[in-house]
């Protein structure tokens, strides 16, 4: 019989994952300064980063993640959906510096929500929505482009929401997706299985490219960052799940990525015109 190491289960997954969200929104929720919910990422060395306001430094990898995926096309002035929204910060990020028409975040968890709609009341062209990535409360072709940031590994059905992604994008409009591979599948298949998928639910020009170094690296510079924070608002007995869940350096999920069992992929695909 095989055994199913740690490393290969999917903790954050389907109904778990909501229910592990719902809860950090709730023990979160008065945790204004904390806006994002990825791994990171680091740009090579002596390859600039984005310029960022002072308050915003602090999740400087977070940010960067977001910069680095939106910034495949030019957002300005468009119409965009970040799904898989979380705690927000993403979605303010590329609407305020990226200075998109409109952004709407929409999430499953209903707590995050309700703390976006908190902590960013009053951002104009800044909106959040509770929806199902996989059933998508939008009507067809309303967004230029969706966005979607370590979000759909959570996902039952991740070909329904690739799906929905091309529903509601207009004909031109683009996919900017970034993601890691699941547990006990070779990376390689993956990426095989991520382009089949995304032509299946009718996209085309898809380019995709492997970011882990960058991943691990932004894991590794903001490693004291998460610690303290973990160790600040988390009881002693939650913190060892909450440093796996967070990738800390030493954590599983890191060493995944560490060592090559997993990838991290980014992706554009654009919705063919006619």
């Amino acid at each position: 019989m095989a055994v199913t190491r740690p490393s290969e289960f999917r903790y954050f997954f389907g109904r778990r994952a909501k229910l592990l969200y719902e809860c950090l929104g709730w023990h979160l929720r008065n945790a204004t300064d904390l806006r994002f919910m990825n791994y990171g990422f680091a740009f090579d060395p002596g390859a600039p980063g984005p310029d960022l306001q002072r308050e915003d430094e602090a999740e400087r990898f977070c940010a960067q993640l977001y910069h680095v995926v939106a910034t495949q096309i030019d957002l300005s002035g468009k119409r965009v959906l970040d799904i898989g929204s979380g705690r927000g910060g993403g979605s303010a990020y590329v609407h305020r510096y990226l200075r998109t028409g409109q952004m709407i975040g929409c999430d499953l968890a209903e707590r995050a929500v309700e703390f976006c709609r908190r902590v960013y009341d009053g951002i104009d062209g800044l909106l959040f929505q509770h929806g199902d990535a996989m059933a998508m409360p939008f009507g067809d072709g309303e967004f230029d482009a969706v966005l979607s940031v370590e979000s759909a590994h959570c996902y039952p059905d991740r070909q329904a929401f690739f799906r929905e992604a091309h529903r509601v994008l207009r004909p031109g409009g683009s996919l900017l997706y970034a993601d890691f591979t699941p547990a006990r599948v070779a990376p390689g298949t993956a990426l095989v299985e991520t382009r089949k998928g995304l032509a299946a639910a009718g996209f085309a020009e898809v380019r995709i490219a492997d970011i882990t170094p960058n991943i691990v690296r932004g894991l590794e510079n903001d490693a004291g960052r998460r610690t303290v924070e973990i160790d600040r608002r988390f009881p002693p007995g939650t913190r060892r799940a909450v440093r796996l869940w967070a990738g800390t350096p030493g954590s599983w999920i890191f060493r995944d990525f560490q060592e090559g069992r997993r990838e991290y992929l980014m992706c554009h695909a654009t919705r063919p015109v006619g």
